[in-house]
């Protein structure tokens, strides 16, 4: 064998075995830190997140928050459709409302119209009477005076 071949073979061998004195090292190390105990700092919100989520976690709870937003998510589109309703129906009962006292009020007028064409059809005919009881016409009267004096009632004899 080649002397340069043999050398690179033993610079592999020492490269591999420090390589695998490191690794071994590294995980004695990671090993050492992982077991060894550790205080850790909580700040107020972290403290608030843990207790929060353990809350949550419980069954009774996360079962009632769930019950609640079920409720929510559907109660509140819920009660602004019904309330949406109402709205339409009173609108339209005062609507209905507002186009009986119209008609109401145009029957009344109509009977008021009715009353005072009866009273002046009435009028009319007192002067259609008055005037069929006058022996002549009020154009005629100058005429029939004249024929009401006669021949003989004449002055001009």
């Amino acid at each position: 064998m080649n002397p340069d071949r043999l050398k690179e073979q033993a610079e592999d061998v020492q490269v591999e075995a420090a390589l695998r004195n490191f690794r071994a090292s590294i995980h004695h190390w990671s090993e050492q830190e992982f077991a060894r105990p550790r205080a850790i700092e909580r700040t107020g919100w972290s403290r608030f997140q843990a207790r929060f989520w353990r809350m949550i976690a419980n069954p009774a709870l996360g079962g009632t928050l769930a019950a609640a937003l079920l409720i929510t998510s559907v109660g509140i589109p819920v009660g602004i459709q019904h309330e949406r309703a109402a709205e339409a129906a009173r609108q339209a009962a005062l609507d209905q409302q507002k186009k009986d006292l119209q008609q109401h009020l145009a029957e009344e007028e109509a009977k008021k119209s009715t009353a005072a064409n009866t009273v002046d059809d009435g009028a009319f005919l007192d002067d259609v009477d008055s005037d069929i009881a006058r022996a002549t016409p009020d154009a005629m009267q100058p005429l029939a005076s004249l024929m009401m004096d006669g021949p003989g009632n004449s002055s001009r004899r």
